[in-house]
This record gives C-alpha cells, structure tokens and sequence, in this order.
C-alpha cells in the first residue's frame, strides 16, 4: 500500500472541500439539527462531502468511502477506505468562527491508519501526514514538520470538548477534573480535529474528548502520531480519543 500516493488524494480531496466551504462562509446557509439538540447540519456540509467524495472517486474507484453526511459508498472488501469529516465545526462554521475544517483520512483492510489530512480554509492551514513520512503544517509561513509540543513553557494546556448530549456531558464533567491533573489550563477548540492537530503543532500539550465519531479523529490522528504523540484511539465500545506527548 502507498501511503504517499494515499495522502495525496486525501490532500486533493480534503482542499475540495475546503473549497466548498470557503464559498459557502460566503453564500446563503441552510442550517439543520440532527440527533441530539444543538447537532447543526448544513447544505455546505453536504456539498463539502460530495465534492470530497467526487476526488476519491475520481482517484480512486475501487475504495470503499463512509462519511459524516452521506451514505457508505463502495465494496466493504475494498483494501482502502476513507473517513471524512466534510466540516468539523459546524457550530463554529455558522457563528463565523475560524475553527473549522475539512478532514480526510485513509484506514487499510487491516485498520492502520496509512493518510490523513486537514484543511482549515480560515486558519490558511493545512495540516497533512502519511505513515512513516512524518507530520506537517502548509500555512503562510511556509511547510514545517510538527514535532508537538516543545517543553515546559509554563502552562500546559489540555485540549477538551463535550458532547451534545446532556447525558453524557454531565459524566464528562465529572472526568474533567482527572483529566486536568497534569495541565494547568485547558481550551475547547469546537473541532476536534483542529484540536488534535494543535497537540501535533505544538499550540497545547494534550487532548481528550469522549462521545466522538470515527470521522471526528481519523485525519488528525494520523497527523498527531507522526508528530511523534501517543495516539489512544476508541476502544471497542468506547469513543475516547485522547493525545498527549510519549
């Protein structure tokens, strides 16, 4: 399996759908509520996806592909399947608040994770990694590797967020506490992926979120461990994704 030729596709596709909602911050909104009170949906969420989509296919025909908005597509005995995220932040993306991406990542028939990438078309960044070829940042100053955080600076930060059910959230609350043990602060990005993707450059020195979908972490969870973090992925029957530094 090529990861390079991997993230590649998963690069094009996820500026597609960048595109889509860097046009959209522009035009009229539709939004919706789906599950959950406060779970938005968008007609740019949609298009975001589709346009992802039609790259992958595009690209790569034989892939199975399963997303955020739309139906499973493909052979469930494809060697390749994507997760996409067409718009991580939502909420965010509606209030006009920069946090928001497209995210794309690539998992092989044996589950690891080969290719991932983030476009954040506000931010003016793109975060990408492949397995083996390192994590990196394209932004306005350039492409750098990420490395994640750099030391002691004085302040940990604990990347966090909650989920939209009211359940949930008050048995997160109850965590929040055990979580900060070693952080002296915390901050809630309302994209996980951006969030991730922080650990990975280095902006806050861990994160932690339950009740998150696999199209949630998938992209930056790539990015995150070839920054050289460890990476906890969901177990069977859980959805705690958690990053911090070896």
């Amino acid at each position: 399996m090529d990861a390079a030729e991997l993230l590649d596709v998963a690069l094009a596709a996820a500026r597609g759908g960048a595109d889509v909602l860097a046009a959209g911050a522009r035009g009229e909104l539709q939004i919706a509520s789906k599950g959950e009170q406060g779970n938005l949906v968008t007609n740019v969420d949609v298009a975001a996806e589709h346009a992802v989509r039609g790259v992958i296919d595009a690209r790569r025909p034989a892939d199975e592909i399963t997303g955020e908005e739309l139906p499973p597509a493909g052979r469930h005995t494809a060697q390749v399947r994507w997760s996409i995220d067409p718009l991580d932040g939502t909420t965010n993306f509606t209030r006009g608040i920069p946090y928001y991406a497209t995210c794309v990542g690539a998992v092989d028939a044996d589950g690891r994770w080969l290719a991932g990438a983030v476009v954040a078309p506000a931010l003016g960044k793109t975060y990408f990694a492949h397995r083996g070829g390192g994590a990196w940042l394209a932004d306005s100053g350039g492409v750098r590797r990420l490395t994640g955080p750099d030391g002691d600076r004085g302040a940990r930060l604990l990347g966090m967020g909650y989920s939209y059910s009211a359940d949930v959230r008050r048995e997160q609350f109850t965590l929040t506490a055990q979580h900060m043990r070693d952080y002296t602060d915390a901050r809630i990005f309302g994209s996980a992926a951006l969030a991730i993707c922080a650990v990975a450059e280095g902006a806050i020195d861990g994160f932690v979120e339950t009740d998150l979908a696999e199209h949630d972490w998938a992209a930056a969870a790539v990015i995150a461990e070839e920054a050289g973090l460890r990476v906890s992925r969901p177990d069977p029957g859980s959805s705690a994704v958690a990053v911090e530094l070896r």
